[in-house]
This record gives C-alpha cells, sequence and structure tokens, in this order.
C-alpha cells in the first residue's frame, strides 16, 4: 500500500512535465504539418505563377519552387526543434552534422545539382526544346535540380541525372529557328553530271517554305566523290526548323521524282566479278 502511494505520488509530481511535454509534441507535429503544408502550396504557387515574364521561365521556375520548399522544410525543423526543448545553440550544430551526413552519403546527388546550377546559368537548354544527348533524344520537359525530364519522339517519359546531361554533348535542334537540309545522293555514271546537277538545284530552289530572306547561303549541290558504283552529290537547302521530318521527307521524295523525270539513274550498289577457270 506503502508502495503504490508512493508511485502515485511520484506520477503526480512527474504529470505537469509530461503534460507540457506531451503538448509540445502535439505543437511540433502540428508545426511540422503545417510547414509542410505552406512548403507544398508555396512549390505550387511559384509553379503556376506567370510573375517574370522572361526571366522566371518554364526552366527557372520548377528550381526556384524547389529551393523554397526546402528552405521552409528546413526552417520548420528548426521550429519543431526548439518547440521540442532543443537549445537553439544546438540546433546549429545539429544542422551542420546532418549537412555533412549527407553530403558524404549523397555526393553524386551534390554532383546532380552542381550539373543543374550549371545548366539553368549557361542555358544549353530550354523547357520546350528538342535536344540529343549522348545516350538519348527527346524534347525538355521541367530541369530540376537533381534531374532533367524529357519526352521522347516516341512518347516516352525518360529521367536523367543532371550530371550526366551535363558531362556529355548536348545538341540543341530547337535553338534556332531554321536549319540546313542535306542530301548525299549517287547517280549513274553514264549520267550527265551538270545536268544531274541542275536537276537537283532547281528542285531545292522550288521547295516549299524554303528560307531565302535568313539564309546563310543559297541552295547548293556539289560532286563530291566518285564511288564504286556511282558518282557521290551533296545537296544542300536551309528549311524551318519545325516539322522537320515532314519537311525533309517532301523534299526527298521531291528530288527522287524530280530525278525519275529527267530519266537519271540512282543506280543500286555494283560489284564486278572475275571468274578464272583451271588451265
Amino acid at each position: 500500500m506503502d508502495k503504490a502511494l508512493e508511485y502515485w505520488k511520484l506520477a503526480r509530481d512527474q504529470f505537469p512535465m509530461i503534460l507540457s511535454f506531451s503538448g509540445n509534441l502535439i505543437s511540433a507535429l502540428l508545426i511540422f504539418v503545417l510547414g509542410m503544408m505552406v512548403g507544398r502550396w508555396v512549390q505550387k504557387r511559384i509553379r503556376r505563377s506567370k510573375v517574370g515574364g522572361t526571366h522566371l521561365d518554364a526552366t527557372l521556375k520548377p528550381v526556384l519552387a524547389s529551393v523554397f520548399f526546402y528552405i521552409i522544410i528546413a526552417m520548420t525543423l528548426y521550429a519543431v526543434l526548439i518547440r521540442l526543448g532543443v537549445p537553439a545553440s544546438a540546433v546549429i550544430p545539429i544542422f551542420g552534422g546532418a549537412a555533412l551526413a549527407i553530403a558524404l552519403a549523397l555526393k553524386d546527388t551534390l554532383s546532380n545539382i552542381a550539373a543543374g546550377i550549371m545548366l539553368l546559368v549557361l542555358r544549353p537548354v530550354k523547357v520546350g526544346e528538342f535536344v540529343d544527348l549522348p545516350n538519348t533524344s527527346g524534347t525538355i520537359n521541367e530541369i530540376s535540380l537533381f534531374s532533367t525530364t524529357l519526352k521522347t519522339a516516341d512518347g516516352i517519359y525518360q529521367f536523367v541525372p543532371n550530371s550526366q546531361v551535363w558531362s556529355g554533348r548536348i545538341q540543341n535542334y530547337g535553338r534556332h529557328s531554321i536549319r540546313q537540309f542535306r542530301l548525299d545522293i549517287g547517280v549513274s555514271y553514264d549520267t550527265d553530271l551538270r545536268q544531274a546537277q541542275s536537276v537537283m538545284m532547281d528542285t531545292l530552289s522550288a521547295a516549299k517554305d524554303r528560307v531565302t530572306d535568313t539564309a546563310p547561303n543559297p541552295p547548293e549541290v556539289y560532286v563530291m566523290a566518285f564511288g564504286d558504283s556511282a558518282v557521290n552529290y551533296n545537296c544542300r537547302v536551309w528549311l524551318p526548323a519545325d516539322n522537320w521530318f515532314a519537311r525533309t521527307s517532301e523534299l526527298r521524295i521531291e528530288i527522287f521524282e524530280a530525278l525519275g523525270k529527267a530519266k537519271i539513274e540512282i543506280p543500286y550498289p555494283q560489284r564486278v566479278v572475275t571468274l578464272k577457270k583451271d588451265t
């Protein structure tokens, strides 16, 4: 009986401290939930915002949204620790130690962040541009702090770490409004070479939507080499960069039809075989 009374007195003495800690714990949880909600709300608002014009475009918005989200989360964690009774003088060392541990564990991730910053500063690619990377190609959907997402020509979603994008060759097809179409084509050795050159030149000059005002040079057709089975030409003309595959496909057909009307042969590969008889 005396022991039970002793336990009851101990519980009674500790009850205010337990009640205070429970209140602080509930408050900390509420602060954490509220911080997460505010962080998500700010992140969505920045992504959807139209403020900033060309300086805050679709390429930069996801990164700024992520940065503000992590800042709010860091502030929320600080408030949670203070609410739980951790001294303010001890919070900074805790954050520093956690940052060091994360840096050591996620060194590859940090290289992705550094590459993402370089992509955002130098802007070799932007959202909406079609690019060719070392191992893939597609239209850029988003550049974040850690990765670049793109949609391939056949509609496949791809997630590429920023370090892989930055460390390799980037070929950007969407940066300029015009592109030079080039076609290698061979004709028979029986062909009048000047006539063939004239036919192809006329076809290029009459190409639909051919760029004339801003093109660096006019259409060009050159004899490039005497091959094993054909005389090889190289055709060049500047076209608008949009709808590239449809434009170039149509122009290839027009060149093929023009050569056919002029009765200029595009030969198959040929090989001469000599048979020797035993004597």
